[in-house]
């Protein structure tokens, strides 16, 4: 199920808004641990996100991160810099936090639906592999229900790419036969994601967009492809944060 905050009140960063640890594999019966790993010392830390940035009409937006990263929407979505959106299926949630979405509301059954979603969260003590393969197996609980039958996944291999010379890492996961609670809900979906360097408040940042499939008003995966190529470190100047 999804759900969304548009605005959260100013908190020291946490598991729920936007820090998680490395979580043991599902199959491992050590218990999770919900103490962040220490960060480094000197490690720049910032309770508050940066704020919204506000660019003339037509213009990509750019939501700048606090984990010291900066990643542009298209200019038709809708920027929710400041709030955290996630989903929660028997008893595990993935949150996500610096949202962008697009087509908010289009089923008005569903509450909080949106075509597209993306945002950012940060992982400490884990590895960029091994926070990317964690986010995207976290597609279980983004697309599953625990009053029906699980989803089709199928893995991409992971891709091995470079963000302004740092080691980044990104999987594709597709999902069929997502279960309906509403008509117009997706059948169908595609989750992105992608670990790389986080410069604060955690050591690793983790991107992701999830995109509906075969409804109206769809977005082509391309999109994922134009939206992670705009993430890079984030810029702070007389202008503010770029």
């Amino acid at each position: 199920m999804l759900w969304g905050i548009p605005k959260l009140a100013p908190e020291a960063p946490g598991r729920y808004e936007g820090v998680s640890v490395a979580e043991p594999s599902k199959t491992s019966p050590q218990a999770p641990t919900t103490t962040p790993a220490p960060l480094p010392s000197g490690f720049p830390t910032t309770e508050y996100p940066p704020p919204k940035i506000i660019v003339p009409d037509g213009e990509p937006q750019p939501i700048a991160t606090k984990f010291g990263l900066t990643y542009d929407i298209p200019a038709d979505w809708r920027n929710v810099s400041g709030g955290v959106a996630g989903w929660t299926t028997g008893g595990e949630s993935v949150v996500y936090g610096a949202i962008g979405d697009y087509g908010y509301k289009y089923c008005p059954e569903s509450d909080g639906s949106a075509l597209a979603l993306s945002g950012m969260t940060g992982r400490t003590g884990t590895t960029i592999d091994d926070a990317a393969l964690s986010a995207a197996r976290d597609a279980e609980v983004v697309f599953g229900n625990s009053d029906a039958a699980p989803p089709r996944l199928q893995y991409s291999q992971p891709y091995y790419f470079k963000i302004q010379g740092e080691p980044a890492v990104r999987y594709t996961v597709r999902a069929e036969n997502i279960h309906r609670q509403e008509n117009c809900d997706p059948h169908q979906a595609t989750f992105d994601v992608v670990a790389t360097t986080g410069f604060a408040t955690a050591p690793i940042a983790v991107f992701m967009i999830e995109l509906h499939q075969g409804l109206p008003d769809a977005l082509n995966h391309s999109i994922a492809d134009a939206m992670i190529s705009t993430i890079r470190r984030s810029d702070f100047n007389s202008g503010g944060w770029r």
